[in-house]
């Protein structure tokens, strides 16, 4: 998702203007600042950090005196804020947040991603058991997004296409409620407010353990394949300038995501440090081994086409290999 703060919506208008136009190259950083949200979609990030594993691929690529500095924030606006004025290097994005940002930053700050941090598994749930699909959606029902640009509520638009036909995705619109996942949850479960939410892990187990959400459809379904839940972003002069730096995240989060698969039990262990969770080291556990964690972007030009056509996104990449930065634009994806 990409949410806009003043000063942040000034920074784009200017730049879109070519009044912040950047230098193709700056000095190197010693310390690369990482800002990511929180829940299990930037594991691996966390991982990496807890594991030192960025320090360890640093100095494999020769920047052994460059520190990475991960820090959590809630919400996106702190991300682009600190990403448009320097304060932070490299940001987490929703797919669909980082096509708009590539869009919108074209020829200033050049926003691509650096690497993808896992593959979604966005869910809607219900506290009615009536509604066994999207078509049992009443119009008096609310639906939680976590922003009405977020892949959630681009993914409900997709399925109202899907079910209903073409000039339908905006079915929904009027009944999405913007919630944070913890406040979504707990509203879903106590029937406070809203009937559907648009579920991530690990809160998607706690809608399983309260016995009293029901699964409507997953992404997987809408989409029709595999997509990516969060990105790495990053602006093209820090890319530029930090080659190395660049190779070294993708390369720290290469080897957090073997480690992930090989024992989710400790990857568990390393979130419950940094995160606060009511759920149980087995059930946190149960929430990794259900995600695929890889940095190669997926989905993207599903999302991209979709937006493009119904007017979220005035043109489309020609291919997911223009929103990444190397070495992941040199691998797979879609």
């Amino acid at each position: 998702m990409i949410h806009l703060s003043r000063r942040s919506a000034l920074a784009l208008g200017v730049a879109g203007l070519g009044g912040l136009a950047l230098p193709a190259r700056a000095q190197a950083k010693k310390t690369v600042t990482i800002a990511i949200q929180f829940g299990t979609s930037h594991l691996a990030t966390t991982v990496a950090d807890k594991l030192s594993l960025f320090a360890k691929h640093a100095k494999e690529n020769g920047i052994g005196d460059t520190t990475f500095a991960v820090q959590r924030v809630s919400g996106s606006p702190a991300i682009n804020d600190g990403i448009f004025s320097g304060n932070l290097d490299v940001g987490a994005y929703g797919p669909t947040a980082l096509l708009a940002a590539w869009l919108k930053t074209r020829g200033s700050f050049d926003i691509k991603g650096v690497a993808a941090c896992n593959e979604a598994v966005l869910t809607l749930y219900t506290n009615d058991p009536a509604v066994k699909s999207i078509a049992d959606i009443k119009p008096e029902m609310r639906i939680a997004v976590t922003a009405t640009t977020a892949p959630q509520a681009i993914l409900l638009r997709m399925a109202a296409e899907k079910a209903y036909g073409p000039g339908q995705a905006g079915r929904f619109d009027k009944q999405m409620v913007v919630l944070p996942h913890p406040d979504a949850t707990a509203a879903l479960i106590s029937k406070a407010a809203i009937q559907l939410y648009f579920a991530a892990p690990p809160f998607i187990s706690t809608l399983e353990a309260s016995g009293k959400c029901f699964k409507v459809v997953d992404g997987n379904d809408i989409i029709g394949r595999s997509y990516s839940g969060a990105l790495l972003g990053a602006t093209s002069k820090f890319a530029n300038a930090n080659p190395a730096a660049i190779a070294t995240i993708v390369a720290g989060l290469r080897e957090a995501m073997a480690l992930i698969k090989s024992d989710p039990a400790q990857a568990a262990k390393l979130y419950m440090e940094v995160e606060k969770t009511a759920l149980s080291p087995a059930e946190v556990e149960a929430a990794i081994k259900a995600q695929t964690f890889t940095v190669e972007p997926q989905g993207m030009m599903a999302f991209a086409g979709f937006m493009q056509r119904n007017g979220e996104l005035k043109e489309a990449p020609s291919k997911w290999q223009d929103i990444m930065f190397p070495p992941v634009s040199q691998g797979q994806g879609s």
